[in-house]
C-alpha cells in the first residue's frame, strides 16, 4: 500500500455524520489543562471502562450544518467518551499503531486544552468496523447542563475537525 493509500485508509472513522481522527497529542504543556478528575461546573472529566460508557462515535446525534456541530441528548448520570473513533486499514486494526502514532490531535472542552497524555487511549471493538481506538476522555455529571467539545486532527495533509454539544437532561 503506498503512502497516500494508506493515509487516506487511516481517517476513516465513526461519528455520527462527522468523521474524525485521534491518536497521539501535540500539545504542549499547559498549567490550565484538563487532567482526569478535573471538574468543569456540575461535569467531571475523568476516564472510564469500555463496557461502562457511551462513546459520541455511535450516538448518531443531529448535526447542524452551518456549524457541523452534533449536538446530543443524553440523561444525567451517563458516562460519555467524547472522542471520535479511529480504525486501522482492516477490521483487526491493521496498522493501527502506526497509524495511529503519526496522527497529532488537539481537544478542547469549554475552550480549555485537554491533556490527552494524562487519560491516554483505550482499543474497543465495533461489530462492522472491528477495533477501534479513541482517547480515553469521559464526561458525566448528575446534574442537567450543556457542555461542548471541540477537536482537531491532522494525518498529514489533511485536518478534520470535530464539534459536540452534550446536554445532560434529568431521565
Amino acid at each position: 500500500m503506498n503512502h497516500e493509500n494508506r493515509a487516506q485508509s487511516s481517517i476513516h472513522c465513526l461519528s455520527g455524520y462527522n468523521t474524525g481522527i485521534y491518536a497521539l497529542s501535540n500539545s504542549k504543556p499547559n498549567k490550565d489543562a484538563i487532567n482526569p478528575g478535573d471538574k468543569i461546573g456540575n461535569f467531571l472529566i475523568t476516564t472510564g471502562i469500555d463496557e461502562e460508557v457511551t462513546y459520541v462515535s455511535k450516538l448518531h446525534c443531529p448535526v447542524d450544518a452551518k456549524t457541523t456541530t452534533e449536538s446530543c441528548e443524553l440523561p444525567v448520570g451517563t458516562k460519555v467518551n467524547v472522542s471520535n473513533s479511529f480504525q486501522g486499514d482492516d477490521y483487526n486494526g491493521k496498522n493501527l499503531d502506526d497509524s495511529w502514532a503519526r496522527h497529532t490531535y488537539e481537544m478542547n472542552i469549554e475552550g480549555r486544552p485537554v491533556n490527552l497524555e494524562a487519560f491516554g487511549p483505550i482499543d474497543t471493538s465495533h461489530p462492522v468496523a472491528g477495533k477501534l481506538r479513541t482517547w480515553n476522555v469521559v464526561i458525566v455529571t448528575d446534574t442537567p447542563g450543556t457542555i461542548s467539545i471541540k477537536g482537531t486532527a491532522t494525518l498529514d495533509d489533511q485536518t478534520v475537525e470535530m464539534n459536540v454539544v452534550l446536554t445532560f437532561i434529568a431521565p
